[in-house]
């Protein structure tokens, strides 16, 4: 019709009303005003004049061209979801909700969200183009209080609009926080020294972080700790452990404690570097060559955790640092390219004694002519042989020689065995590590220096007391593929160190 939503009209100004209907009446269906709007709405107009106007609309037609608009009803339009109900809805967190207009028209939909400081913004509305003609709307309330949530269609509220919504604040959900760094290691932290680790928040809502350090006397009080707030839902956690010994970190989130806590750290004495920390293996000696690991292994007299790093001075190499075996913890690694290298290995930020050490790296082993294989390579006693062989690969082996660093002086002696090995024999005189070297033609074999842990036997072990013997140590016996045994009797032997 010409005014389909009149029912919609404000009755305040009659006389505008009656004026616009007239005036429509008049230019598109040809009845003129025979009649004034001022008296047509007035109380007391002579009814005979208002039937006479009223007469002329049944025969009336309709002009070409007239401006038709079907007829709007916004309270039959509903809005429903999340986004305007009175209760559940969070800060930061995206409210949505949809709005069916398939009984009110043809017309736009327009939302607009307050706050309760009565900023307001407009809402994203997107069509679904379904057969209702629904929208979906979605905002993101950014304070706490009370929302007001207006949803117009065609310029007018619908049903139930504005709609009053509470935004509360959002629940903390501490599953979702994670924590990490130096200061939750197990082993790492050093008494009087400063660490740190980071607490990240993001997904997990709004919510108070804590962190409570018991000291080994079962004390909270001793270890202070300093949060600071680094932006992006990162906080970062400092303290410095005053005691040695077993602490547990606290780390809960909105009152709730996040996964893995408390943490278990070992917070180590300090001890200095120059009397408590001492490195041992082929990691700094000649010999080593371009894509071969090397191996050092730092020492202390108590498993103490140090973060030893062995990188070149302009450009770092990886290092792989092994868990603790005792007081020992093993680090690697594999130099890429020939020359000098510089290896530093630190302790409680320190320097332990003779660090940075120099190391020159060879070039590749490249064919190899001969190997070495067998216990005395590894590991010995003091006062008793340490046995390996040497066996060649191929005919031209060139000249073979071998020497022994360590504690003391080792004797050595070699003996041919005719089928292109030869057996060597060294004695040890002292406890500590012994670099074997076996060289061809004045170079370090691969894998040469090895590295041999001589240890004393207390005189409660005797090695030459131990007896071997069975089918798998007899020629002729071995099959390949089939499995053959032999045994090793050491009730004689005493006890192994």
């Amino acid at each position: 019709g010409l005014c389909p939503d009149w029912e919609t009209w404000d009755a305040r100004p009659p006389v505008d009303n009656a004026r616009e209907a007239m005036q429509q009446a008049d230019d598109w269906l040809g009845v003129p005003q025979v009649i004034a709007p001022e008296e047509i709405v007035d109380p007391n107009v002579d009814e005979h004049s208002v039937m006479t106007y009223l007469a002329q609309f049944p025969k009336a037609k309709l002009k070409p061209g007239a401006p038709l608009r079907p007829k709007l009803n916004p309270k039959k339009a509903r809005a429903f979801g999340p986004g305007v109900e009175a209760m559940g809805n969070m800060v930061m967190k995206p409210a949505a909700f949809t709005v069916e207009t398939i009984s009110a028209g043809q017309g736009e939909v327009l939302v607009f969200v307050e706050d309760p400081a009565g900023h307001k913004e407009e809402a994203k509305v997107s069509p679904v183009k379904d057969k209702n003609q629904t929208y979906s709307v979605v905002y993101t309330p950014k304070v706490v209080g009370p929302h007001k949530v207006t949803v117009l269609f065609a310029g007018q509220h619908i049903n139930k609009s504005p709609f009053e919504v509470s935004v509360a604040k959002p629940q903390a959900d501490a599953s979702k926080v994670t924590a990490r760094g130096p200061g939750l290691e197990l082993n790492g932290v050093i008494a009087g020294k400063p660490t740190y680790f980071d607490i990240h928040t993001a997904g997990a809502g709004m919510g108070d972080v804590h962190v409570t350090i018991t000291d080994p006397r079962g004390r909270s009080d001793t270890v202070d700790v300093e949060l600071e707030d680094r932006g992006e839902s990162v906080f970062r956690c400092a303290y410095r452990a005053v005691l040695e010994g077993a602490h547990s970190v606290a780390v809960s989130y909105g009152g709730t404690a996040i996964p893995r806590s408390p943490f278990p750290v070992n917070v180590a004495q300090a001890l200095s570097p120059s009397t408590c920390v001492r490195l041992k293996g082929a990691g700094g000696m000649p010999g080593l060559r371009v894509n071969e690991t090397a191996s050092r292994h730092v020492c202390v007299k108590r498993p103490s955790p140090p973060h030893p790093t062995e990188p070149n001075k302009s450009n770092d190499i990886p290092v792989s640092v092994k868990p603790w075996l005792g007081p020992t913890r093993s680090c690697e690694y594999m130099p890429s390219v020939q020359g000098k290298h510089v290896v530093s290995v630190t302790w409680a930020g320190q320097h332990i004694p003779r660090s940075p050490f120099e190391v020159e790296v060879g070039p590749p082993a490249g064919e190899q002519k001969v190997r070495a294989w067998g216990p005395g390579l590894r590991s010995g006693l003091v006062d008793h042989p340490a046995h390996f062989v040497v066996e060649a690969i191929g005919d031209d082996i060139g000249t073979l020689g071998f020497s022994i660093e360590g504690p003391s002086q080792a004797r050595i002696e070699c003996q041919d065995c005719g089928d292109g090995s030869c057996d060597v024999v060294y004695w040890p005189g002292e406890a500590g590590d012994y670099a074997v070297h076996v060289v061809c033609d004045d170079q370090d074999i691969k894998h040469s220096p090895f590295m041999a842990e001589i240890v004393e036997t207390g005189g409660a072990c005797s090695p030459a007391q131990v007896k071997v013997f069975g089918p798998g140590l007899e020629s002729g016996k071995v099959v390949v593929g089939k499995p053959i045994e032999f045994t090793v009797d050491a009730r004689a032997g005493g006890r192994a160190p």
